[in-house]
């Protein structure tokens, strides 16, 4: 039963992980762009049916975000 659990959580988890990095990296893609990139921002629900390679794309751009604001914090802190 605890398995059954884990598995439960860790998709829960990860379903609002993707989609944070979903919205941030549609929302970061329109900043470059000055608005000019037209891309539907999706709901959660549309989220989680669109699993498509221009989402995990989208994915990739959030994360790289936040990787890149981690890195400039650890540097300015230097």
């Amino acid at each position: 039963m605890s398995f059954v659990i884990d598995i439960f959580v860790w998709l829960l988890i990860e379903t609002i992980f993707g989609f944070i990095l979903y919205s941030t990296g549609c929302l970061v893609l329109k900043a470059f762009t000055f608005g000019r990139y037209k891309i539907q921002f999706k709901d959660f629900s549309a989220y989680k049916g669109s699993k498509a390679k221009k989402v995990n794309l989208i994915m990739l751009l959030g994360l790289s975000f936040y990787i890149s604001l981690i890195v400039l914090i650890a540097y300015l802190n230097n």
